[in-house]
């Protein structure tokens, strides 16, 4: 079995208690949405990956708030462990490397739920609310 490690984040802006996340589509599958997050490169560390990583893919700066939230999914013969930190956004860019072949939304928690692909990133969505939010889920 083939084993990958994916690192991401998990991009999100806090006001009055509840949540607000930034989400793009996938770029093989377009119609798919998810957390921005991809293969760490050999000379890097994982919170700068995932940095990296939501700039690229959506356009966003900010802060690594926490541990990653660590899932694993099967997919034909290979392992792939998620590895997504939350990631308080400071800044949201107008202008960003993949913005011509991705969409990104902003979403409220139960929206992003229903926008994002089930497993693993709606999975790693509940964690991250269970974990972070101050309001009874």
């Amino acid at each position: 079995m083939t084993e990958y490690k994916e690192i991401g984040v998990i991009p999100y802006i806090e006001k009055n208690n509840s949540f607000r996340f930034i989400i793009v589509t996938s770029r093989r599958h377009p119609k798919r949405w998810i957390f921005p997050k991809g293969q760490v490169e050999p000379e890097m560390e994982d919170r700068e990956a995932a940095i990296n990583e939501a700039f690229e893919e959506a356009g966003v700066i900010g802060t690594i708030r926490g541990k990653a939230i660590r899932v694993q999914v099967r997919r034909k013969d290979s392992l792939i462990t998620y590895k997504l930190y939350p990631f308080r956004i400071s800044k949201l860019c107008r202008k960003w490397p993949e913005r011509k072949v991705r969409k990104r939304s902003f979403a409220k928690a139960e929206k992003a739920a229903n926008m994002l692909e089930k497993h693993p990133y709606a999975e790693v969505l509940e964690i991250f609310l269970k974990k972070y939010s101050k309001q009874p889920q």
